[in-house]
């Protein structure tokens, strides 16, 4: 496998602001397990479809994120770095 290169003004160590796009509704006890993030349901129909967004504090907390929606079943549709910090 070849190596990724990573420009240096990615900023992998530092925070940075994402949404997520998942299909699904968050409940009200899920909503208190994502910390920081809100939720918004941007699409109602079936399946319904959830915008996960705020500040993570790193790559290595934006994977530990997502390897929480995935050991909970969630269709992650999309991960979009909105900024950094």
């Amino acid at each position: 496998m070849d190596a990724v290169a990573v420009a240096p003004s990615a900023g992998i160590d530092q925070p940075a602001h994402f949404t997520i796009t998942i299909q699904g509704r968050v409940g009200d006890g899920l909503a208190e397990w994502f910390g920081p993030l809100t939720s918004t349901e941007i699409a109602a129909g079936q399946p319904p479809i959830t915008l996960l967004s705020g500040i993570v504090t790193d790559q290595a907390g934006l994977i530990g994120l997502i390897r929480r929606l995935h050991g909970l079943g969630v269709v992650l549709l999309a991960v979009e770095r909105q900024s950094n910090l």
